[in-house]
């Protein structure tokens, strides 16, 4: 079910980057202003959530919105280098960074809830992203061509889609004191009859939509809403099946042990050698919500009077 609604998402969002760059391709032919402003630098602070097997709504555990766990909402921030090739695309380079969170403890469903474990992760994410404008409000004033002024002058709207890797590093807090999970192997990685260890490194697919808010040529404001499909499980250390705790105590440790199995006892047998734990069918995903500044570096233009060519000076910020 999540893998087909995904497809769909996916899907729609190359299908409007397609129909724009047809429009973009048309529009380019009749102006060119676009031109002189290619290059933008923008900054984002905003907030990232996870979604995946732990914590969530009262119910079984899934890796879209209607899972979202809004107190476990954490800080994030970005920053990108965009540069536009067409009248309406845009193509970017940008690094992201935030914290996710889960925690079994807030929710009421009864095994998540009994199974009891919770995480955080740091995430680093470098991607490259294509965008397209698909909805324009600017005033065409600005570039001599007339228009009408409205409330909502300066809007605009873009799908963004693009490709990523990111890294994470799952945590868990006993007494106070937050530890890295991977090595504490709470699923048996690397031991007999255990999974392979799992990389800290995954792809993501960065997906989603953009408003712009044009105050001047040079700076613009925004809010953007992305989620990031990824190809890993693990990124809150839950996947597969609970693994022998008292081989776990003694091949590990006892905060191998510990993490492995924190449940509350309320089900009986839950968590029992080769009893589910996660669920490997359905990968992690998150989310990030920025609101962006930007500013545009306006090329200088030139234009031809009485037969010779002069510069026009491009307007500058004073700080």
């Amino acid at each position: 079910m999540l893998k087909g609604i995904k497809g769909i998402y996916i899907a729609l969002i190359v299908c409007v980057l397609s129909g724009s760059s047809a429009f973009g391709q048309y529009f380019g032919s009749r102006a060119t202003y676009w031109k002189n402003s290619r290059h933008t630098i923008s900054f984002g602070l905003g907030a990232a959530n996870f979604l995946g097997e732990l914590g969530g709504r009262d119910q079984i555990g899934s890796d879209f919105i209607w899972d979202l766990e809004l107190s476990k909402t954490r800080p994030s921030l970005m920053v990108n280098y965009r540069y536009q090739f067409g009248a309406v695309l845009y193509a970017r380079t940008q690094f992201s960074f935030g914290y996710v969170a889960g925690n079994d403890a807030l929710t009421e469903e009864t095994f998540r809830r009994n199974r009891n474990i919770h995480f955080r992760s740091p995430i680093f994410e470098l991607a490259g992203m294509l965008e397209a404008e698909i909805i324009n409000l600017r005033s065409k004033t600005r570039y001599g061509v007339g228009g009408k002024k409205s409330a909502f002058e300066g809007l605009s709207l873009f799908a963004v889609l693009g490709v990523g890797v990111t890294r994470f590093n799952p945590q868990g807090n006993f007494e106070g004191t937050w530890y890295n999970l991977r090595p504490l192997r709470t699923e048996g990685q690397g031991l007999e009859g255990g999974p392979e260890p799992y990389s800290l490194f995954t792809a993501v697919i960065p997906m989603g939509f953009r408003i712009g808010y044009e105050v001047n040529k040079e700076w613009s404001f925004g809010l953007e809403l992305m989620h990031r499909i990824t190809f890993t499980d693990y990124m809150d250390d839950v996947s597969g099946d609970y693994y022998n705790n008292d081989e776990l105590r003694m091949q590990v440790g006892d905060l191998s042990a510990h993490f492995a199995d924190p449940s509350l006892g309320e089900v009986r047998g839950q968590t029992a050698e080769g009893q589910q734990r996660g669920n490997p069918d359905n990968n992690d995903s998150y989310m990030f919500a920025h609101i962006t500044a930007t500013y545009t570096f306006n090329q200088k233009r030139f234009k031809r009077s009485r037969g010779r060519v002069t510069k026009r000076r491009s307007r500058r910020v004073v700080f």
